[in-house]
């Protein structure tokens, strides 16, 4: 039944990737990774997100007015496609959510969705034994920013290695020793740029947030009653991982006693027997785009190509406008729950139009509780300058 279930994921996350256009995705020769969500329903499975991508900018290129997007590895664009998703849906004739008399919104009974990606997540999850194998859980491979070892150099006692980075003011760092020594396990690194570093914490230490916190994050939480979580993980069986790694990236380095919701919602694993024809080989190269797609409450399908955290294809003089800027980016997706907010006439207290970005998210009291009792737990995150969470709904 579980073998069956990520299959099902798997099969409908890879078909519905074929189906999109083919602008933004890779060449023959290019590489590139595949996540999804699939919502479950009344016994149907549909694909509602789609991210693809393993790029990232540096700190030199982000931008203060939140029209770029930092992060396109796929996992992070497969997520920001969701939330567009989720706010389609707060309406009262919602497929998903039922509301409440106090305008907030919970899941209807029976629906989950699930997460699917064809690579391991960087970071943590991706650091275990080159010699780990288990018919159950599969073996671990390199992800998709990992220093290239070749093979007749690699110890059995050897370890994978990330690119992803320790934080610099973190208490710990990599001995960088040779064989299994290599890396320390459990801390929060930072994804690699090519020459400026970047800002970015790695998709394993994102993933263990959303799975502590709900992949809702803070501006949606506003309109919910309680958060949303991923009731799944399915990875390619070509694309072997090891279910231990991953337990500790996204469960273990939290105290179980801590006062978080998450503790109801533990996540299955699952491999499935599926192929990915843009998987990583030695002979490929990292393909520059990434693409975006979700479907919205009207099944409208919304499709969007990436190139250096915007849209494909825009010109300087636009780089500012609409049409320059990702659906996903911070600043649509603020302007998104400002128009929420109007439509749903809720008053909170603040005049959305000249809040900041960072002020309307401290609105959501309870999750930023949670996420300092996490942060705690996690030791050290990235602080992003001030500037840049400062911007407005007028940008």
């Amino acid at each position: 039944m579980k073998q069956s279930l990520g299959n099902k994921i798997a099969h409908l996350s890879v078909e519905k990737f074929k189906s999109l256009p083919k602008t933004g995705k890779p060449k023959e020769t290019e590489w590139t990774i595949l996540s999804s969500i699939v919502k479950e329903q009344n016994s149907t499975f549909e694909v509602v997100s789609i991210g693809t991508g393993s790029k990232c900018i540096g700190k030199t290129k982000m931008c203060p007015k939140g029209t770029i997007v930092n992060d396109s590895h796929a996992e992070v664009m497969c997520r920001r496609a969701f939330l567009r998703y989720l706010y389609s849906h707060l309406t009262e004739d919602s497929a998903i959510f039922y509301s409440h008399k106090n305008k907030t919104f919970s899941l209807k009974p029976g629906v989950k969705f699930h997460f699917f990606t064809t690579q391991v997540p960087c970071g943590d999850a991706a650091i275990f034994p080159q010699d780990h194998k288990n018919e159950d859980a599969g073996s671990i491979i390199e992800d998709s920013t990992s220093e290239n070892i070749p093979a007749k150099k690699r110890k059995l006692e050897d370890i994978f290695r990330t690119g992803a980075k320790c934080l610099k003011d973190s208490m710990v760092q990599d001995p960088k020793t040779d064989g299994a020594t290599y890396h320390v396990l459990g801390v929060v690194r930072t994804k690699p740029g090519r020459g400026d570093p970047t800002a970015s914490v790695s998709c394993s230490d994102k993933l263990a947030k959303w799975c502590h916190l709900g992949i809702q994050g803070a501006l949606l939480m506003l309109f919910l009653a309680e958060p949303v979580y991923l009731s799944s993980f399915t990875i390619l069986k070509e694309s072997p991982f090891c279910q231990k790694s991953l337990e500790r990236a996204l469960f273990e380095r939290v105290t179980p006693s801590l006062s978080l919701p998450y503790q109801k919602h533990k996540l299955e694993f699952y491999k499935a027997d599926k192929s990915f024809v843009y998987r990583k080989t030695e002979n490929r190269l990292a393909c520059s785009s990434s693409i975006c797609w979700w479907y919205s409450q009207n099944e409208q399908q919304n499709f969007e190509v990436a190139v250096n955290g915007r849209k494909q294809g825009v010109t300087k003089k636009n780089y500012l406008t609409e049409k320059g800027r990702l659906g996903i980016c911070k600043l649509e997706l603020f302007k998104t729950f400002r128009d929420k907010c109007l439509e749903l006439k809720i008053d909170l207290d603040s005049d959305m139009e000249n809040s900041t970005y960072e002020q309307a998210k401290r609105l959501s009291k309870s999750y930023q509780n949670n996420w300092i009792i996490l942060k705690e737990q996690f030791r050290t995150w990235t602080m992003k300058d001030p500037e840049l969470l400062h911007f407005t709904v007028t940008g």
